[in-house]
């Protein structure tokens, strides 16, 4: 036998090292769930991982059936700022579940389907497929997430993009030249490979570059994954 039914899951049991309110969002690891009662220090008790409940928001505006994210360190709208909050941004955060009904910007809660313990798996391919606007001459290039971005130049002398640090370990950028109306030069806050280049120019239509987020020290910064026409340089 390779496996023991033991319970349908809806909820799993919890001992806490300190004390956990009722209504307080709990999370272990991936694992994220809802003590439905109080529980006291290092007694054992039980927190719902599956249902349906109104969740403390962000100050963003959700739609009906929205994948959402607990982010740990997240501002509550109407809330104790940094005391957790569901957002739609996916990076760095846990998922929760999808919203059943939608919220305004000022609406302090959401309703959601709390899924569960899901293992979402991001694969290359499908974080890559995520669209990011590229957001025009001097603009700086979302680092929100994970994705794609097509850069479209107009300006026959040539234009500049900014890239910030990743936002998380593991995030996935590709950067690829649509339309080519001129060079276009797309400037690093932080550096681009261990060589120290903060430059990378893109000439032709087809140029792309692939970048993934890592954690040196306490800092976040981009390592080239993949580079085809790209010419890299250090200002």
């Amino acid at each position: 036998m390779q496996a023991t039914f033991i319970q349908e899951g809806h909820a799993i049991d919890h001992t806490p090292g300190g004390p956990v309110a009722a209504g307080q969002v709990v999370v272990q690891g991936s694992l994220i769930g809802v003590a439905k009662t109080p529980i006291e220090a290092n007694r054992l008790g039980a927190i719902a991982v599956r249902g349906i409940f109104d969740v403390v928001k962000a100050n963003e505006q959700i739609s009906l059936g929205a994948a959402v994210y607990w982010d740990a360190d997240g501002d509550p709208y109407g809330g104790t700022p940094s005391t957790g909050a569901l957002t739609t941004s996916a990076g760095g955060n846990i998922f929760v579940g999808f919203t059943m009904a939608a919220a305004e910007a000022t609406d302090p809660t959401v309703r959601v389907v709390w899924s569960g313990p899901l293992a979402v798996t991001n694969t290359v391919h499908n974080a890559l497929t995520a669209a990011i606007t590229d957001p025009g001459d001097a603009g700086a290039i979302p680092v929100t997430d994970s994705g794609t971005c097509p850069l479209v130049t107009t300006e026959v002398g040539g234009e500049t993009r900014t890239l910030a640090a990743p936002t998380y370990a593991g995030q996935l950028l590709a950067l690829a030249m649509k339309t080519d109306g001129g060079d276009c030069v797309v400037a690093c806050a932080t550096g681009l490979n261990q060589t120290g280049n903060n430059r990378a120019t893109f000439n032709d239509a087809g140029d792309v570059l692939v970048l993934v987020g890592i954690e040196v020290g306490s800092n976040k910064r981009w390592r080239v994954v993949s580079n085809d026409g790209v010419t890299l340089a250090t200002v």
